[in-house]
């Protein structure tokens, strides 16, 4: 490896309806000290990083809490709307977040699916669905975790249940979607290698 201490770096959104514990997802990346990979110090900038290891290399995950103004515009909190447009054009992924205590939350997910794939500008991103507040049970719940499980088969998309405060299946997100990211650039890469070499024996 150069200089730098990491392979990769990767830019994710975390996108959803307000309140469904989107900066309480960041916060427990950052406050949980039992993680092999440090958490980054990002004071005065408007994203988290986390480091992660994928196959004995380093990822460098930029995590953006970001909000869609009037659901045409992503931005986010405490940056100008030129840095945030960068990062949304060059996200490689996408944590569509909804909370299981709040049926309206998941409802939405569709929308922000549509939003997402149609309207971002964001290209073939890859998208994970998280419900939030996983710790919930029994009456508390108002979203099942197999109707989560359901709505990510019908979208084609990875699903988990997730809790900042207990900490359920946090680390496994990160790793599943950069792992997902990994395998979706190997491909691309790989069919772009294939369409030269056809190329070049014409």
């Amino acid at each position: 490896m150069s200089s730098r201490s990491y392979h990769h770096l990767f830019k994710i959104l975390l996108v959803g309806d307000a309140g469904v514990g989107k900066c309480d997802l960041l916060a427990k990346f950052e406050e949980d000290k039992r993680q092999e990979e440090p958490f980054v110090s990002t004071i005065g900038i408007p994203f988290r990083v986390r480091d992660v290891r994928v196959g004995g290399k380093t990822v460098r995950l930029q995590l953006w809490n970001a909000v869609w103004d009037d659901l045409t515009t992503f931005t986010s909190s405490n940056t100008s709307s030129a840095t945030t447009t960068d990062a949304t054009r060059t996200a490689k992924g996408v944590l569509l977040v909804y909370d299981v205590t709040h049926e309206t939350s998941f409802e939405n997910t569709r929308r922000w699916l549509r939003k997402v794939r149609d309207e971002g500008g964001l290209g073939e991103v890859v998208i994970m669905l998280l419900g939030t507040n996983a710790h919930y049970r029994g009456d508390d719940r108002q979203v099942t975790w197999q109707r989560g499980k359901e709505l990510g088969d019908e979208a084609g998309v990875k699903f988990l249940e997730v809790s900042a405060v207990t900490g359920t299946n946090m680390e496994q997100a990160l790793l599943t979607i950069t792992k997902a990211i990994l395998a979706k650039d190997a491909s691309v890469v790989s069919g772009s290698q294939s369409r030269g070499s056809s190329c070049s024996l014409q």
